[in-house]
């Protein structure tokens, strides 16, 4: 698991990054799921966006599931932000923060207790936030990092986009970092969270295992989707490349 946070104003990119254990990365496994299979048979409710290869679902399950995997991730992470960021930006007066695919708005809602005083925007290609989030500090927008963001540039203190592995092809990487750039302030920062399978990764011989049929799966669909399972040791390379920071 990578962790990167950008600064505009500077031109420079600090990487982080932890390694997970197998026993870490294996999460809840439908046992069902057939790898050989690019499509997906499922009584879920899903997203609507055409042009998003995002395959996970959006009903109240998923959002039950996200909850557990923000709380897992915040405490192998030790927080919601990494040093860094807290030590560049001043979220005890209070600044201006955007969750870019906040789905079901746990992490905002994470961050409002930690950090009241901040000013909080979300948005995503589904509105999953509405009956859930109800504060006065936290406005929701429809938003895909594809076409554009809905806000002006140099808006926000804090961008913040995790997990995105699983909803964009490889070559819409470029596109999205650009976007969460765009958005951020002169001097501001911009993290990013993405799950990292190493190429050299070794499934357990044991093929009937549940992390077995879990990396198994996760590879088959986003490989069918154009996604790009090891992305996150590609974060540094692809923003070097837009020439928008300096490494």
């Amino acid at each position: 698991m990578a962790v990167l946070q950008s600064s505009k104003s500077k031109r420079t990119v600090n990487l982080e990054s932890k390694t997970m254990t197998p026993t870490q990365e294996a999460t809840v496994v439908d046992t069902a799921v057939n790898v050989e299979y690019t499509a997906i048979n499922t009584d879920r409710e899903l997203h609507n966006e055409e042009s998003s290869t995002y395959w996970l679902p959006k009903d109240d399950e998923e959002q039950k599931r996200l909850t557990g995997q923000h709380f897992l991730f915040k405490e192998f992470f030790e927080g919601n932000i990494s040093r860094s960021v807290r030590e560049a930006l001043d979220f005890e007066k209070g600044i201006s923060v955007l969750d870019v695919g906040c789905g079901s708005g746990v992490w905002i809602m994470d961050m409002i207790n930690d950090y009241p005083n901040c000013t909080y925007h979300g948005c995503d290609i589904v509105d999953t936030t509405n009956k859930i989030l109800k504060v006065d500090q936290f406005t929701y927008n429809y938003g895909n990092v594809l076409v554009g963001l809905p806000y002006e540039d140099n808006t926000f203190d804090f961008v913040h986009m995790r997990f995105f592995a699983l909803a964009l092809r490889k070559e819409e990487w470029p596109i999205a970092l650009k976007e969460a750039v765009r958005v951020v302030k002169p001097g501001g920062r911009i993290q990013l969270t993405e799950p990292g399978m190493r190429h050299n990764l070794k499934l357990p011989d044991d093929n009937s295992s549940a992390y077995y049929k879990f990396i198994k799966a996760v590879r088959s669909v986003a490989h069918s989707k154009g996604q790009d399972s090891y992305i996150a040791y590609q974060l540094e390379k692809l923003l070097t490349e837009t020439n928008m920071v300096q490494i």
